[in-house]
């Protein structure tokens, strides 16, 4: 093919990709004018004009109580760790002393070998035996030496008495001085003996004395030992749970060795670390919501026993004791059982109130509600408000709104009377145009028809 004929074979093709592109837009623009020849003009919204419709509430004050949260730890109030207290090994553990055992008081836990004692408690029983036979020995004596001294001193005075007629018979010439003196030698060996017999009767009471004060030593004797007897015997001392046990038959106690811990679970205490502005208004008796720190949502409620007279300056927080009650046989039943080493978190309710502004929870967002402006020209307008929000409480405010149950509590920033936005707060911005619908106006001097729990 020449030159010539290409070109104009070029020529042709640019007239034929010309024509196609004129006959598609052709095309195009009768089926566009057929489509606007059947469009359909839609009906206006009549809400355009009036605003977004959003439902709204008016604020109101109602006395609430002031909630305060805490955090710590739970601890048993009566809970024993029982050890040995004498040397001794182990001769008995009942089988069912484990862990988690429910004991009573006075049920055995461990036996120790009690061979010594009961030696040394038979040796002290021998002892006080011994030196009671000798105490009646001393009275038996004392009496016979009573007897015999009254004896001496009637044979002494019948010498006195023969002395005397021997020394008359003398003046008279019937007797000579060997008589006299034999008398007098029969009434000195007469007082030598009475003596005698009262040395020997002076000297029993001292006697007796000695033999009370060892027998008052084998009677303490008797006492350790029996106590050491009743020691080799290791029981509960109160009611509760078998915590652990760490011993075993046959293993060698020593005094001072840890042999079990009892827990009881019906009286536990939580020392609450709070805030230390809580002191203001934290009172004893106070109501608490206490619920665990976890993945199930369990609660327990207790009472402010006392608070704690110091702060805590690296904290800033002070100590409330809360005391909770409860029935550790329930464990099971539907309910949970507050155990000690476990993390609670307490909201503390105030038993002081004071009158509040109350707003549904969910239309506080960054501290800052949507409330309703009017305007007679420009219709009612979206106006962001910034509060300040005391705390946090669940409950039923019937009077406010019958369905909301988690309140925040406004502290400044509300008036009562005012309208807020409870709905659309998603894509309502200041300014924007809105149609209110107060479906539920509440009065300023109604009050809470049912309030339950709180927090903050």
């Amino acid at each position: 093919m020449n030159a010539k004929s290409s070109r104009t074979l070029r020529i042709i093709s640019l007239f034929v990709r010309a024509g196609v592109a004129v006959m598609i837009i052709l095309i195009a623009g009768g089926i566009f004018s057929v489509l606007m020849s059947m469009r359909v003009d839609p009906e206006r919204n009549p809400s355009e004009s009036n605003g977004i419709p959003v439902r709204t509430l008016t604020t109101t004050a109602v006395s609430v109580p002031r909630v305060w949260e805490g955090y710590g730890t739970v601890r048993a109030m009566n809970s024993s760790t029982v050890s040995a207290q004498l040397l001794a090994r182990v001769i008995d553990r009942p089988e069912e002393i484990e862990a988690g055992l429910e004991l009573t008081e006075g049920q055995l836990i461990v036996r120790l070998d009690s061979a010594d004692a009961i030696s040394r408690v038979q040796a002290a029983e021998a002892s006080i035996a011994s030196f009671q036979a000798q105490l009646d020995t001393t009275d038996a004596q004392e009496e016979r030496l009573r007897e015999q001294i009254q004896h001496a001193k009637e044979e002494r005075d019948i010498d006195a008495r023969n002395l005397d007629r021997v020394r008359e018979a003398a003046l008279g010439g019937a007797g000579t001085d060997a008589d006299i003196d034999s008398s007098i030698s029969a009434l000195r060996r007469s007082e030598r003996v009475l003596a005698a017999l009262e040395q020997q009767i002076e000297v029993l009471p001292a006697r007796r004395d000695e033999i009370r004060a060892l027998q008052s030593n084998a009677r303490a004797s008797l006492a350790l030992a029996q106590e050491d007897l009743e020691r080799a015997t290791i029981v509960s001392p109160m009611d509760g749970i078998l915590q652990d046990v760490y011993v075993e038959e046959g293993e060698l106690l020593n005094v001072g060795n840890q042999v079990a811990r009892i827990v009881d679970l019906t009286k536990l205490e939580i020392p609450l670390r709070m805030p230390i502005s809580s002191a203001a208004t934290v009172r004893e008796g106070d109501l608490v919501d206490l619920r665990s720190d976890g993945p199930v949502d369990t609660h327990w409620q207790g009472a402010v026993s006392r608070i704690a007279p110091e702060a805590d300056p690296a904290s800033r927080t002070m100590t409330v004791f809360v005391e909770v009650t409860q029935d550790p046989s329930r464990q099971g039943l539907s309910e949970a059982v507050l155990l000690p080493g476990q993390f609670v978190i307490g909201r503390v309710e105030t038993s002081e109130r004071s009158p509040r502004v109350l707003v549904p929870r969910r239309a506080v967002s960054a501290d800052r509600v949507m409330v309703v402006g009017a305007d007679e020209q420009n219709g009612n307008r979206v106006v962001p408000t910034d509060i300040r929000v005391s705390h946090y409480i669940n409950g039923r405010f019937e009077s406010i709104d019958p369905d909301e149950t988690e309140w925040a509590v406004v502290e400044s920033g509300l008036d009562q009377g005012e309208l807020i936005i409870v709905s659309n707060l998603d894509v309502l911005v200041g300014g924007m145009l809105i149609s209110p619908d107060n479906g539920f106006v509440a009065t300023p001097d109604s009050t809470s028809a049912r309030e339950e729990g709180g927090g903050s």
